[in-house]
C-alpha cells in the first residue's frame, strides 16, 4: 500500500520517498514509492504529471495510477529501488484540476438541492469540465445555478474532506452503491459527496464558476462548465471580445447585440436586393442569348449552384437544350437542360474531356468541371455527343 499524501494534504507540491519497486511497462516504467502526493487517475479527475529527482537527474512523470491501493509513477527512465527521491508534482495543473473538481461539486450540489436532478455523467480533462445530469434544465434555471454556486464562493466555506465512522447515517450524492471504507466531501452548503478526488480547501478557491452551454442529452441536460482560472481567462477573453466588437461598429460596448441584430438586418436586406438584382440582370442575358431554338450556351463567372440552375432554366425557354457554365476560383460549376439529350450521359460526355462529376434528374444535370471551356467549345462538345 502507497501511503497518499495528497489525501493528508492536496496542496503539498514537493515531497520526499523511497522507491520501493521499479519495472519497465509498455507505458515507460513503472515506479512505486513508499509515499506519494502525485494523484493517480479517479473519481473523474485526470492523473498528475511533474518530476522526480536524485542526485542531479531528473525523471518524468508522465501519469499515475492506482492498482489495489498501490500507486504507479509511469516515469521515462529508471531509478533503481531503494533510492532515496524528491517529487515534485505540475503544481499549475493538479491546481487547476482542484479548482474544476470541487466547482463540479458545487455545480451539481446545487443542481440536485434546487431541482432534485443527479449528476449521471462527468468528463473532465485539460480543456473541458463536462457534467450530465438526468433532468431539463432551461436557460433561466442555469442561471440560477450560477447564481447559488458564486454565492456560496463568495461566502468563502469551508471544503472539508475525510472518511468519517458515521458514514451510513450521512445523506451523501454517489452514483453507485459503496463498499468499505468512504470517502466524503463536504463542499461548504453546496453539496456532500463521496469523493476520491483533491480539492480545494475554501469555496472562494474554485471560484467563479460559469457555465458555458447547454444541451440536451439522453433525455437530460448536458453542461460545460469553468470555474477558477479557466472561468477568469474565459471571461478576460470574452470581454476582449465585446470590446473589439464594440470598437468595430462604433457602439457602446453594452449595445453590441441590438447593434449586431441591426447590421445582420442590413445585411439580409442587401442580400435580398442583390438577389433581386441578380434575377433581373440574368433575365436580360437570357432576353439577349443567341440561339437557334436547338441550342444555348452560356459562360458567366461566378455564379452560385441556384443561379446556375436559374439561368439554365430561363435559356431552356428559348432552346431545347441549354448549358451555363460558371468559372469559380477553381475549376468551375455547370448546368445542363435538355428536351432532346440524356442529360446525364450528356454531362459525362463532357466531363470527359473538362473533368470532374455530376448528376441529377432526368431532363437536368448539375455538376463540377475542373477546366474551362469557351462557349465555342462547350457547342462542339455538345455537337460531338449527338
Amino acid at each position: 500500500m502507497t501511503k497518499k499524501l495528497f489525501y493528508d494534504n492536496s496542496f503539498m507540491q514537493e515531497f520526499d520517498a523511497e522507491v520501493i519497486s521499479c519495472e519497465n511497462d509498455k507505458k515507460g516504467w513503472a515506479l512505486v514509492l513508499d509515499q506519494t502526493a502525485f494523484y493517480p487517475e479517479g473519481g473523474g479527475q485526470p492523473a498528475d504529471h511533474g518530476v522526480i529527482t536524485f542526485g542531479e537527474t531528473t525523471v518524468n512523470v508522465i501519469d499515475t495510477r492506482e492498482k489495489g491501493g498501490v500507486i504507479i509513477h509511469y516515469t521515462d527512465s529508471e531509478i533503481p529501488a531503494g533510492t532515496a527521491v524528491h517529487g515534485r508534482i505540475d503544481w499549475d495543473r493538479r491546481f487547476d484540476f482542484m479548482q474544476q473538481h470541487t466547482g463540479e461539486h458545487m455545480f451539481s450540489g446545487v443542481v440536485n438541492s434546487m431541482f432534485g436532478y443527479n449528476n449521471v455523467g462527468f468528463h473532465l480533462s485539460e480543456k473541458d469540465n463536462v457534467v450530465d445530469f438526468d433532468g431539463t434544465l432551461s436557460k433561466d434555471d442555469i442561471k440560477a445555478i450560477m447564481d447559488r454556486c458564486n454565492e456560496i464562493v463568495w461566502a468563502n466555506q469551508t471544503v472539508e474532506t475525510g472518511f468519517p465512522e458515521n458514514v451510513k447515517e450521512l445523506e451523501y450524492r454517489s452514483k453507485k452503491e459503496l463498499q468499505g471504507e468512504i470517502r466524503i466531501v463536504r463542499t461548504g452548503s453546496a453539496d456532500i459527496c463521496a469523493c476520491c478526488g483533491t480539492h480545494t480547501a475554501t469555496t472562494s478557491q474554485a471560484g467563479p464558476i460559469v457555465a458555458l452551454n447547454s444541451q440536451a442529452y439522453k433525455g437530460g441536460t448536458r453542461i460545460s462548465i469553468l470555474c477558477g482560472k479557466r472561468a477568469v481567462e474565459y471571461l478576460k477573453n470574452r470581454n476582449d471580445d465585446c470590446y473589439d466588437i464594440s470598437h468595430q461598429l462604433s457602439v457602446p460596448v453594452e449595445d453590441i447585440t441590438s447593434a449586431v441584430a441591426a447590421r445582420l438586418d442590413e445585411i439580409g436586406q442587401l442580400k435580398y436586393a442583390l438577389a433581386n438584382a441578380k434575377r433581373q440582370l440574368m433575365a436580360v442575358w437570357a432576353e439577349k442569348a443567341e440561339t437557334d431554338g436547338e441550342l444555348c450556351v452560356m459562360v458567366k463567372e461566378d455564379l452560385t449552384s441556384t443561379e446556375i440552375q436559374s439561368l439554365t432554366a430561363l435559356l431552356s425557354e428559348k432552346a431545347r437544350t441549354a448549358l451555363v457554365l460558371s468559372p469559380q476560383s477553381t475549376g468551375g460549376k455547370i448546368c445542363i437542360a435538355s428536351t432532346v439529350y440524356d442529360t446525364n450521359k450528356l454531362g459525362r460526355h463532357i466531363s470527359a474531356t473538362l473533368g470532374g462529376k455530376g448528376g441529377g434528374r432526368p431532363g437536368t444535370y448539375q455538376g463540377n468541371v475542373d477546366k474551362i471551356a469557351d462557349e465555342n467549345m462547350l457547342k462542339e462538345l455538345i455537337e460531338s455527343f449527338a
